[in-house]
């Protein structure tokens, strides 16, 4: 069984910082998390990657970017407490993991 990026980020944590994720198409994300996290604190979906409307999206927070990044909101989106299992969704709709990226680093 191959451990998908996402896999092990959810299961070890991400050290209090935010881990980047590629997906097979191109787009981007990162998440920050505690080890056996069944949700992320934090999902920042990079530029042009928009989240779907659906349950574990809802806690939007483009201020708090801008406040902290000035990233405009069509830069990128916050969002808080999102669940591991949402996020394999979207990656998942996105052709899943960039095969290049290692799991671990």
């Amino acid at each position: 069984m191959t451990i998908t990026r996402l896999d092990y980020l959810a299961a070890n944590g991400t050290n209090g910082m935010n881990q980047r994720i590629f997906m097979a198409d191109g787009h981007g994300l990162s998440v920050k998390g505690k080890p056996g996290a069944v949700e992320f604190e934090e999902v920042y979906l990079a530029e042009s990657l928009d989240a779907p409307d659906t349950d574990g999206w809802q806690q939007q927070d483009d201020m708090e970017l801008w406040l902290t990044t000035g990233d405009q909101p069509d830069n990128g989106h916050l969002f808080y407490d999102v669940p591991v299992a949402v996020v394999r969704l979207l990656i998942d709709e996105h052709g899943g993991e960039d095969t290049g990226q290692d799991p671990i680093a």
